[in-house]
């Protein structure tokens, strides 16, 4: 069973993070969610996720000093971290993908089911 792989959510939208835990729960996986960037960086260091999903535009710290800062600690260099971000801009895509970011999905491109699609192959 996959439910060993822990996926860490960083949503600071209430409704979105909501959907993802759920989805993501559905899809085998355990579900973290953070709601600001300084959380994050706690959680992700607590609780090694295998996968974490990323939204930019959060308080306190946003994805990109998040991504920057994960990227930095050695644990952290391998695991994939998919950006979902409203940022569509292709300055921001590739600033992020520049940080070390696995993947950039912009949120209105894709469905929930796609991206919890592309989370499971990564995890296989």
């Amino acid at each position: 069973m996959e439910n060993s792989k822990k996926v860490l959510i960083v949503e600071d939208d209430i409704h979105v993070s909501k959907v993802f835990q759920v989805q993501v729960e559905k899809a085998g996986f355990v579900a973290i969610v953070s709601e600001d960037g300084e959380e994050a960086l706690r959680v992700l260091e607590a609780e090694k996720p295998d996968l974490v999903i990323l939204d930019l535009m959060i308080p306190k710290k946003d994805g990109f000093e998040v991504l920057e800062e994960a990227r930095k600690m050695p644990e952290f260099q391998k695991i994939p971290i998919v950006v979902i971000s409203n940022l569509g801009q292709d300055t921001d895509k590739a600033r992020a993908l520049g940080l070390g970011a696995t993947e950039y999905l912009v949120k209105v491109d894709f469905s929930i089911q796609e991206i919890i699609n592309k989370i499971k192959d990564y995890l296989k």
